[in-house]
């Protein structure tokens, strides 16, 4: 496999104002798993599912070309969340099995194992997590022997100052990482955009996401740092995976070798392709990644 998706996949029930209801596949892992397949095919999340996933969502990953290989059974239930839409833009997300149940079916450390040193590694993966010690004591063991690259998607529960040296001997030892400004300000205890972007670069990683939503993102390498907007022209119909999918689009360019412009930009594609609906596509074709080729600058 080629990329590997490492975060949660669900099931949303969306219940909207009107009254109506719809089920879509959901999480961060599916999100993630979308910005990848825009550009590749050979992708796939490795995560915990319960014995039902199949039969809720498995028309899906089939219709889309998607593997379900590194989909672990760990229940008899997958995770499931209930989000209520409220009249005034807001909303409510509700785990239906509760949190312990969520928590039990993430992925270890040591479950990566044979996506990273066994006999076909993946090129590139994709890791959002928090800074859980015993996840990242089994995968920086791993990462010694693991010739691809790693993206490393913060999660917004780690982004404070207390965690920040923690934050900074993970991340590097990272390819890249991916992370929005309100969890940089958070991460380095300041409002100030520009210190932000300083003490990000001063780690020295090859690259890192520095994502801003509507207003684009910074993409920083040791040599530079460069502003890449996001698309024009989208109607943002849910925002919900954007930051996923987007980390998501730059994996790809990055593994593929292109600059840190052309990474951005493929992170904006990607965002723009899952905010468009509420969840995620339900077909991502050929004429899509066609387009997105076009637009990124890399059309054949």
């Amino acid at each position: 496999m080629k990329y590997i998706v490492v975060s949660a996949v669900t099931t949303d029930e969306i219940h909207f104002t009107d009254g109506t209801v719809k089920t879509v596949p959901g999480g961060a892992g599916i999100y993630a798993l979308c910005g990848i397949r825009l550009w590749a095919d050979d992708v796939t999340a490795v995560t915990g599912i319960g014995e039902d996933y199949k039969g809720l969502q498995g028309a899906w990953y089939e219709k889309n070309g998607l593997s379900m290989d590194g989909l672990m059974i760990k229940d008899a239930k997958s995770p499931y969340t209930v989000i209520q839409y409220f009249e005034d833009g807001e909303r409510t997300e509700t785990p239906r099995y509760g949190l312990e149940h969520f928590q039990k079916l993430e992925t270890t450390g040591a479950e990566l194992a044979p996506y990273l040193t066994g006999e076909d590694p993946a090129d590139g993966v994709y890791i959002f997590k928090n800074t859980d010690e015993k996840f990242w004591s089994d995968v920086l063991e791993l990462r010694d022997g693991y010739k691809g690259k790693i993206m490393w998607e913060i999660g917004a529960d780690a982004a404070y100052p207390e965690n920040l040296d923690r934050v900074h001997k993970i991340a590097c030892r990272m390819d890249i990482f991916s992370i929005n400004m309100t969890e940089g300000k958070s991460l380095f205890g300041t409002d100030d955009r520009e210190k932000v972007i300083e003490g990000l670069k001063s780690w020295g990683l090859p690259l890192i996401f520095l994502r801003q939503g509507a207003k684009g993102a910074v993409m920083i390498t040791p040599d530079q740092t460069m502003e890449v907007p996001s698309q024009p022209d989208v109607n943002v119909v849910d925002p919900t995976g954007g930051g996923n999918s987007s980390t998501g689009g730059v994996l790809c360019g990055f593994v593929e070798g292109y600059s840190p412009e052309v990474c951005g930009r493929m992170g904006s594609i990607s965002a723009a392709m899952c905010i468009s609906q509420h969840g995620v596509p339900e077909l991502i074709t050929e004429e899509m990644r066609k387009d997105a080729m076009r637009r990124a600058g890399i059309a054949d």
